[in-house]
């Protein structure tokens, strides 16, 4: 990735109007979608081995390999003023891959990706479930270690490790920044849905 980092990872400085509720509208408005993914996963089962682990981290490959593309292509890091080169998953999710015997490059890529031909605030919804599976992320990690063992490979579940808080709060800021109309809000939630529908439908054949 090459974008540069515009601001440091704080929240940005007003140059419009913010919008004060994107985030509560958010998590109300994509709870169904929300809890649909969780169903799809089914990594929290008490009964998981290794290889549920290693199906779970191929799928979710093949839906961030093009989806963080699609971020890059319509710069949304730089648009919220924050590092992409920090925001980035794939080659965390790739070492892990390879340490659990799958060569990635060899993954099915997920096609049905989220239509975001709107623009760039889909795309800030986009992210903005991305950034949320992050926070989710250190709760799966923990059972994996507890159910696999410490030594299973880690990195994605645990991608920013102790910056984690700050990191989320600084996303947080930005959206609430970059959401300056009821019009934005609207799309950016739209793209977020959308992009919880495809995740979901490309996870499905994890529950046969």
């Amino acid at each position: 990735m090459t974008q540069p980092m515009i601001h440091s990872e704080r929240e940005p400085s007003s140059r419009r109007a913010a919008s004060r509720d994107i985030l509560a509208r958010l998590k109300l408005e994509t709870a169904d979608e929300h809890a649909a993914i969780e169903a799809a996963t089914r990594i929290m089962r008490p009964d998981i081995g290794v290889p549920d682990y290693r199906e779970y981290l191929e799928r979710t490959y093949g839906f961030y390999r093009p989806v963080e593309q699609m971020l890059e292509r319509f710069g949304v890091w730089p648009a919220l003023e924050l590092d992409a080169s920090t925001r980035v998953k794939l080659p965390l999710l790739a070492r892990d891959l390879v340490e659990l015997g799958r060569d990635p490059s060899v993954l099915p890529i997920c096609a049905a990706l989220p239509q975001l031909g709107g623009g760039l605030p889909e795309a800030v919804g986009c992210a903005y479930v991305l950034e949320g599976s992050t926070l989710g992320g250190r709760v799966i990690s923990r059972h994996v270690q507890t159910r696999l063992g410490p030594q299973v490979p880690h990195r994605f579940l645990d991608a920013y490790g102790a910056d984690i808080g700050d990191r989320w709060q600084a996303f947080r800021a930005a959206l609430r920044w970059f959401a300056d109309s009821r019009e934005i809000e609207n799309r950016i939630i739209m793209g977020a849905r959308q992009t919880f529908e495809s995740f979901t439908r490309w996870l499905q054949p994890t529950l046969d």
